[in-house]
């Protein structure tokens, strides 16, 4: 959850949009529900979620390379 937060964050401080913040949201909750492996057992499920933080972290860390930890975008 840490992850989606700070996509979130990111996406809203650039751009000031509570639109935007809400449709990454609602985006990251539904490809859980629709992507996710339907009838599994919880070592599955388990790998599921991980597979699906590991995705997560990877955009935050392309975010942090590219904005810097204030993750804010020098405006010009």
């Amino acid at each position: 959850m840490t992850a989606v937060r700070i996509i979130i964050a990111w996406a809203y401080v650039n751009t000031e949009s509570v639109l935007l913040a809400q449709l990454i949201h609602v985006s990251s909750t539904g490809s859980l529900v629709l992507f996710s492996p339907p009838r599994v057992d919880a070592a599955h499920e388990a790998v599921w979620y991980l597979v699906y933080a590991a995705a997560l972290w990877s955009v935050v860390a392309l975010v942090v390379f590219s904005c810097g930890k204030s993750l804010t975008r020098e405006r010009k």
